[in-house]
């Protein structure tokens, strides 16, 4: 039987992780607002290749600081980590932002 589980619970896990991460899912959605769930789902998305603030602005098309505080709140959370690599945009090496 296919989970159901809320609209916003897309892209906090993929159709191949386990139950686990389904029901992780399902416990998390309540708690994040819909620019979390944006950047969640994003970071997700990248997989271990993972994003840089300066990408998540990009991909939202976004400058302000809106999608880089929603990051750092899901980081505060537990749910992204930094991956310990760097990458450059526009001249600048960042840190790149994985789903934990």
């Amino acid at each position: 039987m296919k989970d159901i589980l809320p609209d916003d619970a897309h892209g906090l896990f993929r159709g191949t992780d386990p139950q686990s991460s389904r029901d992780a899912a399902r416990m998390i959605v309540p708690r994040l607002n819909a620019i979390q769930s944006q950047v969640m789902a994003a970071v997700r998305d990248a997989g271990n290749v993972g994003l840089t603030d300066w990408e998540l602005d990009q991909k939202f098309s976004c400058k302000r600081s809106t999608y880089r505080s929603r990051r750092a709140e899901l980081v505060e959370m537990g749910l992204i980590k930094a991956s310990g690599s760097r990458r450059e945009n526009e001249g600048t090496k960042r840190a790149v932002w994985i789903a934990a």
